[in-house]
């Protein structure tokens, strides 16, 4: 019976900077074509009909990149960081949970919430940061 091929080593700071950076790019291409005009605005009509009155500001073109770099960035460093998957997708999960809690936060302080662009990135970043981390070396894994 052949044994198993060893993983590669993993290279952790070019994992980072490549799946963060696609990530970023790919939610920004998604952006300036405008898929995530559709859904936020999708978002902003359920909003409405939670029974907040008064009219919601837009929020500035730069507060959702100034969640989203540092957000997917820390994911694929956590999780590339991480032994085991459960932890990863703990790690991952929670990034997910803590930019859907932007919708009700947002909306006390009277703005549309603007969350499709974030949550696409993170949804990518931490897909492949997945990928990566399962089929290389874990940390404190020793080389052959």
């Amino acid at each position: 019976m052949p044994t198993a091929a060893p993983k590669p080593p993993a290279h952790p700071l070019a994992a980072l900077m490549s799946i963060g950076g696609m990530s970023l790019v790919l939610a920004g291409v998604l952006e300036l074509l405008g898929f995530s005009q559709k859904l936020d605005l999708m978002v902003a009509e359920w909003v409405k009909t939670t029974g907040l009155g008064g009219e919601f500001r837009v929020l500035p073109g730069y507060a959702p990149w100034l969640w989203a770099v540092p957000m997917v960035l820390g994911l694929a460093g956590g999780m590339l960081g991480s032994r085991r998957n459960w932890r990863r997708s703990v790690l991952w999960g929670t990034a997910l949970i803590l930019t859907l809690a932007w919708v009700p936060v947002l909306a006390l302080a009277g703005y549309q919430p603007e969350i499709t662009m974030p949550l696409l990135a993170l949804v990518w970043c931490g897909l492949w940061a997945m990928i990566y981390a399962t089929r290389h070396q874990e940390p404190g894994d020793e080389a052959p």
